[in-house]
Formats: C-alpha cells, structure tokens, sequence
C-alpha cells in the first residue's frame, strides 16, 4: 500500500496554504460557504491521491458504499432499534478496515487500503453508533459528506468529532472574529507544527535515529530517549499543521496533544496525548464496556469493569495500529499500566506523597520513562534485537 503524508514537505504545505486563501479571503469578509470547503477538500484529496491513481478509485468506492451504508441504516433505525441489525451494520462498516489490518501488506490491502482509511474509519463508526443511540435526528448529505472527506487531517487526524464539525461549519463568524481566534492562530498552529516537524524531528531522525540501522541493546538507551522524542515532535508537528489548515479554513479543531511529558500519570499521560484518539476511544469503547458489563452484571464492581475496560481499550488501540506483536505488547503494556494507576490513586500513601514537595517532578520523569519504554515497544525494536 503506497503511503503518501499530507504534510511531508514544506511544499505540500505551501500549496495547502494556497488552497485556503478563497475561504481565508471570504471569511475576511465576514461570510462562509459550506460548498467552498467541500470543494477544496475535494482537490487537497485530489492532490493527495492523484485523480487518475487506483487510490482515487478505492477512495470513491469506499466512499459510495459507505455513505450509502450510513444512510440506510439512518432510515431503518428510524422504525427499529434492533441491536442485531446494529451490529450487523457496524460490523459491515469495519470489514473493509478489518482486512487492510488484519492483511498487512497483502493482496487484500493493496485492493482496498488507502491512505486515511483509518481515520475516516473513526468518523464511519461513530455516525453509525450516534444513529443507533438516537442522537442524530437529521443528516444533510452535504454535511455528511463534508464532515468524511474534510481533508486537513484525513490521512493521520485529529480525528474531528461529529457534533463540533456541523457546530463549526454552521455558525457564521464575523470578520474580527475569525481574524482574531482563526487566522492568526492557525498560522500559529502551522508554523509551529512545521518546526517540530522538519526541525527537531528532522534532527533526531537524521543524527541520531539513523545511525540505529542495526540494533542493537548498546544502542537501546539512545534509541529509547531519541524514538520517543522523534515520535512526538513528528506527530505532533502534523498535528498542529493539519488543525491550523482547518482553523484558516473557518473549523475549529481540538489540540491533538497538551504537553504529554508533563503527566505525572499514565492516565493524565493519556489526556494529553492522541487526545482526539484516546477520548474517541473512552466515549465509544472504554465507557460502553464498562456500562454494559455492569448492567448485564458481569462486574458487580465498578472498579472491576473499569480496570478491564482499560486493558480491553488499549488492546484494541494496540490491534488497530496493526496486527503485530509489538503493537498487541504497546496496547497491553499499557492497559496494565492504566489499571496499575487506577489502583495506586486510590490509595492512602499516594494521597500522602502527592503533598510532598518534589513529587511533581519525580511523578513526571517516572511517567516519561514508564512512557518511552512503551515506544521502544511500539517501535518494534526489542523484537528486533
């Protein structure tokens, strides 16, 4: 499966920025247009897959069918709430995501697999379960479609929920405003994004992480700190570049990490890193598991069912990044590691050491190391000494 980044190039970035200036140019003049987003959505992805390419094709399939998936589902949820024909539903929905994961580099994923499938995924599945809880009442197509192919953060997120993107692409916002709290910090966010990206990132990769070709465990220590470092100014460098696009482009999004090295937690870890992913996964995994095992009295204790939630979210948060080993240790690393907190911060000794005066900083760098070691990992490079 050919993979091609949104952001991977100073270039990409520039045209981008061009692509915008009719929405920056109308929002100036207090005005917005839903149609004027959809269209330059439509030529980023363009520009992302190519028009003539097989991926433009697969886009486009997919994209019928499950759109097409959707809105039936929405007329029969309509006159039944059948939790079989949910699921079923469901089911069909994740197929096509299942086979490029669970195919690798196959047949499979060469047939089907384009890049964004994941995160376009996320939005599928969270549509399907709102109309099944009943809070989707309306479904304008041109929302509907606007909301799927959003192209500042389809191939890598933030995964943009719902209820904020038809919030943002409704209201009208006038000139000052959107000078104020869009244009200038989206420039912000993008400037930003692309120093960490092709500055720091750039540098760890280049001198340090390169000269890792044949692992090692002499090389463990430097790679430990390196990959984690790498990993986070890259990541969040695409981040802050795709949310400050959509920003110029008149949409808010949600910072997809708030300062993540400075948990003193895995949990708090956790709220501040992959926020869009890690709160989508607590809002449609983490709570409906722990909800329904206590309802049909599989836990009669709530800190049972929650500790088990924990190390079923991250499983299948390990799962979705592929079927690896390396990935099934991150998610269960993890999990273990979340319910390991969940017990210590109910007891009396943590409430006693939270008060002392260095706990701040030793809790941080505790929780950086239990965190770098989770990107050793993730990396695959324990396997591969």
């Amino acid at each position: 499966m050919i993979q091609i980044e949104q952001y991977n190039s100073l270039f990409n970035i520039y045209i981008y920025i061009l692509l915008v200036i009719p929405v920056v140019i109308i929002s100036l003049l207090g005005k917005k247009s839903k149609i004027l987003n959809l269209a330059i959505s439509v030529v980023m992805l363009s520009l992302l897959f190519r028009l003539e390419s097989i991926q433009m094709r697969e886009v486009c399939v997919f994209l019928i069918c499950e759109l097409l998936l959707i809105y039936i589902y929405f007329l029969i949820r309509k006159k039944t709430d059948s939790k079989w024909i949910y699921y079923l539903i469901l089911l069909i929905s994740i197929l096509p995501l299942a086979i490029v994961k669970f195919s690798a580099h196959g047949k499979f994923a060469d047939v089907i697999g384009f890049v964004g499938i994941s995160y376009i995924s996320f939005k599928i599945w969270e549509l399907i379960i709102q109309i099944y809880d009943g809070r989707i009442e309306r479904m304008k197509f041109i929302d509907t479609l606007g909301f799927l192919i959003f192209a500042p953060p389809f191939s890598s997120g933030p995964i943009m929920r719902y209820d904020l993107f038809i919030e943002e692409s409704s209201k009208s916002i006038d000139r000052k405003e959107y000078f104020y709290d869009y244009l200038v910090p989206g420039i912000k966010k993008i400037i930003l994004g692309a120093f960490y990206k092709f500055s720091i990132a750039f540098i760890i990769n280049e001198y340090i992480l390169s000269r890792y070709t044949e692992l090692s465990a002499k090389g463990a220590i430097a790679y430990f700190y390196a990959y984690t470092l790498y990993l986070f100014f890259d990541f969040a460098g695409y981040s802050l570049m795709a949310v400050g696009t959509s920003y110029l482009m008149g949409i808010k999004m949600i910072d997809n990490f708030n300062k993540p090295f400075l948990a003193r937690n895995i949990k708090e870890f956790w709220e501040r890193w992959h926020i869009s992913l890690s709160t989508w996964f607590n809002d449609f995994l983490f709570s409906r598991f722990v909800l329904r095992n206590m309802r049909n009295g599989r836990f009669k204790d709530t800190k049972k069912a929650a500790r088990w939630g924990y190390v079923v979210t991250m499983m299948t948060m390990g799962i979705w990044h592929g079927l690896y080993l390396h990935y099934i240790l991150y998610g269960l690393y993890h999990g273990i590691w979340l319910v390991l907190t969940d017990k210590w911060l109910k007891t009396k000794t943590f409430r006693k050491v939270k008060k002392m005066k260095y706990y701040n900083l030793i809790s941080r760098l505790i929780t950086f190391h239990i965190v770098a070691f989770g990107m050793l990992i993730f990396s695959g490079f324990l396997i591969s000494i």
